[in-house]
């Protein structure tokens, strides 16, 4: 018997460049399965991170609060003052509403919102690891692999920032840290198969065959590792891209005057990547394996929607896809990783929501939207109010194609650095876009004549009356949040107040 409720697939791809990558008449570069996708539903052209960091995002669109609300503040294994390593007891998920309306809950893939608590810990069927987890250790690939006559997960190193003697060599990918060969691209051996998303995507596919088998409405979060730096592609995939066609990204060359300092930390001291790698043709190279890793997250995901065609459940699924944040990649004089701001390239997230049952297909709209909208998007989709307390909105009015939503026109996202402590809120209305920061220089964007951030306006007289409205909407946010830190909120508070 068909399930009038719809099922729910939410996929969220990890760290993935996407603004300015793909620049029309320029390069081009994008993901042929989520086109393909995002035509069949709504695209949302203006959707950012809730928080530019994999841990407080996801928990965030976890639990549809803020990160200054849940307490997972920074990654969970940042040993941060006032970051929590997990999420409290008691914190309910999106998977204790959707439980209590009948569904049945599925997670595969990548967590990070936890150390000790996984999501089974909540009730929530299926496969994954503590902290950032280290997939290709781990006891279910290896298994897959083995199966499979893959063997360990084998790279060709061409660049790694922290150990430049592996160039030319082929490592092992085992060790007991995920961050031993983060920082680097090559070549993954093996076939395509053997890539973590494959993996990702074909325990999703299992999941959603056994899910199938049963008369029950269900929701299944597949969580992907990728495009996630390090860049090791499967050869198949990097044969994709030719490093020699991409041209030079538009912030190459910004020396990062008139920035604030987090700009010039990042850089220099916490992410060395423009003194290890100075030329461009050096990041050409990279480039090429961050997108070519790009393309097969694509595919991994492309795997998932066929094989909802193939247990034809497309019509009655409501599949929500999106990443957790983006990606500095060579942006700005050569970032590498998040980096500790607030620039588009780390905040912008592509996002899509495809419902052939209830949604009209076709659509683009340029409403502010962040990745935490999808909680309430999966419960109202459920048809369950999201409870006074989530700070989560429901996108679904915005995928009707009436224009009569009643759908706020500013957007305020939160931020406290990466591993090291730069609090920061962005507020984005109409053009412009605002990034208070409280112990270091704020800024000020217009993003329709500056799309990549180029000139920061902070300091500029003509712009005095739009800085403080924006200060003011942040105050007025502020105050009326239940931020757990109160020293902090108040912090926030003074400094706003006071211009500083």
């Amino acid at each position: 018997m068909a399930n009038s409720r719809p099922n729910i697939v939410f996929i969220i791809a990890d760290h993935q460049a996407f603004y300015g990558h793909d620049r029309p008449g320029e390069y081009e570069y994008k993901w042929e399965n989520f086109e393909r996708f995002a035509a069949e539903g709504v695209r949302f052209d203006r959707a950012y991170s809730v928080c530019p960091l994999c841990s407080p995002a996801r928990s965030s669109m976890m639990t549809g609060v803020y990160p200054s609300s849940h307490g997972i503040i920074m990654n969970t294994e940042a040993p941060i003052f006032g970051n929590q390593a997990d999420l409290d007891s008691g914190q309910l998920l999106y998977s204790h509403y959707l439980s209590q309306a009948g569904y049945r809950n599925g997670y595969v893939g990548k967590w990070h919102c936890g150390r000790q608590r996984l999501p089974i810990d909540y009730g929530i069927e299926g496969w994954s690891l503590p902290d950032y987890g280290k997939i290709y250790m781990s006891d279910a690939y290896k298994s897959f692999a083995a199966e499979r006559g893959f063997g360990d997960a084998r790279a060709q190193i061409e660049y790694n920032i922290n150990y430049p003697e592996w160039q030319g060599q082929e490592i092992v990918l085992h060790d007991p840290s995920p961050w031993k060969f983060m920082n680097g691209s090559g070549i993954l051996a093996g076939p395509p198969e053997a890539h973590e998303e494959q993996f990702v995507a074909h325990l999703a596919c299992e999941k959603l065959r056994e899910f199938a088998a049963a008369d029950q409405p269900f929701s299944l979060v597949v969580s992907l590792w990728g495009p996630h730096q390090p860049y090791y592609p499967s050869a198949d995939y990097a044969d994709m891209v030719d490093p020699s066609e991409i041209p030079e990204y538009p912030s190459f060359r910004d020396d990062l005057s008139g920035r604030p300092f987090r700009y010039q930390f990042h850089k220099e001291i916490s992410h060395r990547s423009s003194q290890a790698w100075p030329d461009w043709s050096t990041w050409q190279e990279i480039l090429a394996r961050c997108y070519a890793q790009g393309h097969q997250t694509d595919a991994a995901v492309g795997n998932v929607l066929d094989t909802l065609d193939e247990l034809s459940l497309t019509e009655n699924t409501i599949v929500i896809w999106l990443a957790d944040h983006g990606d500095a990649v060579a942006s700005h004089g050569g970032l590498w990783d998040k980096s500790s701001t607030f620039i588009e390239e780390v905040a912008r997230v592509p996002m899509a929501i495809r419902w052939p049952a209830g949604i009209e297909p076709g659509q683009v709209t340029d409403q502010l939207v962040s990745n935490m909208d999808a909680t309430a998007t999966m419960l109202d989709a459920a048809g369950i109010d999201a409870p006074d307390y989530m700070h989560s909105r429901s996108v679904l009015p915005l995928c009707q194609t009436s224009d009569d939503a009643d759908w706020s026109d500013e957007l305020i996202c939160e931020h406290l650095g990466h591993s090291y402590l730069f609090p920061q809120r962005m507020i984005l209305h109409d053009r412009y876009k605002y990034v208070f920061s409280l112990h270091d220089m704020s800024e000020l964007y217009d993003l329709q004549a500056d799309p990549f951030e180029m000139n920061n306006l902070v300091q500029d007289p003509q712009y005095t009356d739009i800085i403080a409205d924006m200060r003011g909407r942040l105050t007025q946010h502020i105050q009326g949040s239940d931020m757990r830190n109160q020293r902090m909120k108040r912090l926030l508070l003074l400094a706003l107040e006071n211009d500083l």
